[in-house]
Order: C-alpha cells, then sequence, then structure tokens
C-alpha cells in the first residue's frame, strides 16, 4: 500500500503543473492569445508552455484581474491522484507504472484541451511519447521483459499506422489523434495484443455512443467533429486496469 500511496501523493502534487499545461496549450503558440489571461489580456504565463507552477496555477486565478483562467483548482488534482492510485493498485513494475502514470497525467491534460478546442498539442504528445517509450524500453532491458517490450513497439506502429490510415480516408481524425493511437499502442501493446485491441474497441464504441446519443437528442451534426481524446484515453485505461 505505500506504493499506492506514493502514486496518489504524486498524482495530487503534479495537479498544478497538469492545470498549467492545460491553460498553456489551449491555444496555438501563434494565436496572439497565447499564454494570456482571457479575461484582462495580461500574460500570465511565465516561460514556455508549460509555464511555471506558482500563484497562478496554484489558485487558478489571474493574479491581475483575479478571474479564473484555466481548470478549477481541486478537480485535476483529484483526478490525477484517482487514476494514479488505481494504476499503482493493478501495475506493480515500477518502471511500467511509472510510464503509464506518465501517459495517464499526460491524458488529463488531453482531454481537457481536445474537449474544449479539439486539438492535441505536440508540447504534450511529444515529450509523453518519448518518456513513456524510454521508460518501457528500458523496464524491458532491466526485467528481462523482451516478449513485452516487442509488444509494445509493435502495438504503437500498429496503432499509428491504422490510425494514420483512417485519417487519410475519413474527415472525423487528425494527426493528433495518430500519435496518441501510438501511446496507447505502446502502453496497451505491453500487456498483450488482446487488451490492445479491446482498447482500442472500446475507445471506438464510446465514441459511437456518444455520437448515438446526441442523434437522440437532436444535436448531431453531420459536419460536427467530436473530441477523440477522452474515448481512446477512457478505453485504454478502462482496459488497463482491467488486465494489468
Amino acid at each position: 500500500m505505500t506504493v499506492v500511496a506514493v502514486a496518489v501523493t504524486v498524482g495530487f502534487l503534479v495537479g498544478p503543473w497538469l492545470r498549467t499545461a492545460i491553460f498553456a496549450n489551449r491555444l496555438p503558440r501563434g494565436d496572439p492569445a497565447h499564454g494570456h489571461c482571457p479575461h484582462c489580456s495580461r500574460l500570465v504565463l511565465a516561460s514556455g508552455d508549460l509555464g511555471i507552477v506558482g500563484p497562478v496555477a496554484l489558485s487558478g486565478r489571474c493574479p491581475s484581474c483575479r478571474r479564473r483562467i484555466g481548470a478549477p483548482p481541486v478537480i485535476i488534482e483529484v483526478v490525477s491522484a484517482g487514476v494514479s492510485g488505481l494504476l499503482a493498485l493493478r501495475v506493480h513494475p515500477p518502471l511500467v507504472l511509472a510510464a503509464l502514470v506518465w501517459a495517464a497525467a499526460a491524458g488529463i491534460v488531453l482531454v481537457a484541451i481536445d474537449a474544449s478546442t479539439r486539438r492535441l498539442p505536440d508540447a504534450v504528445l511529444a515529450p509523453t511519447l518519448v518518456v513513456v517509450l524510454v521508460l518501457l524500453v528500458v523496464a524491458g532491458l532491466v526485467d528481462h521483459r523482451s516478449s513485452e517490450l516487442v509488444g509494445a513497439l509493435i502495438g504503437g506502429a500498429a496503432t499509428f499506422a491504422g490510425y494514420s490510415l483512417l485519417a487519410l480516408v475519413t474527415a472525423g481524425l487528425g494527426f493528433g489523434d495518430c500519435k496518441l493511437a501510438a501511446l496507447l499502442g505502446l502502453v496497451l501493446g505491453w500487456f498483450g495484443w488482446e487488451p490492445l485491441a479491446a482498447g482500442v474497441t472500446l475507445g471506438f464504441l464510446l465514441a459511437a455512443c456518444y455520437l448515438l446519443a446526441r442523434m437522440v437528442i437532436g444535436r448531431f451534426s453531420p459536419s460536427e467533429q467530436i473530441p477523440l481524446a477522452p474515448f481512446m484515453l477512457v478505453g485504454a485505461f478502462t482496459v488497463l486496469l482491467v488486465v494489468a
């Protein structure tokens, strides 16, 4: 239970960083309002896409006009702590757990951004892919889990190729979705082909249920672009918690 407690604590403490990342990446870098308070236009990010954690990130308010900016405090922290704790209950190799917790933290950021802006920024996806890949490679070498490592690498490549093919023939998928699929393929592929197939399938089923619900209530538009990241991530991590 010590590992679970540590994971929950770490998940809660990284919450301000996650909220800062959500705020920082809600707009493209070329947008004039990038990094500025949407209410008073003051620049509130100290540096880079992630900014630095300080009074703004901790309070969730602009230091100038004191109005709410970004995700509300505590909510992201609680979600991050809960997901980290659940993963720690199910996953025991330390390096694999670290990879999954990192991916889950980035997933929280991506869900928040995609749900509001229909974007999956490289500033979040790229470093997450690198860190998760490195952790899984080291885990495979140190723990002599070559078969799991090969499965992860093939899973990442296969899901990226599959989503890229779909992106070429459908208008609802973007390249960000393809890169997210590669990330999820890495972590699901570590546990085998069945979890990989189940995680991908569940993500599509959840998205289909969402579309069906919008059709039933009369709010569906053929030109509507739905955020796929929430469904992809919920599907993948649901499967992980079952099979890990």
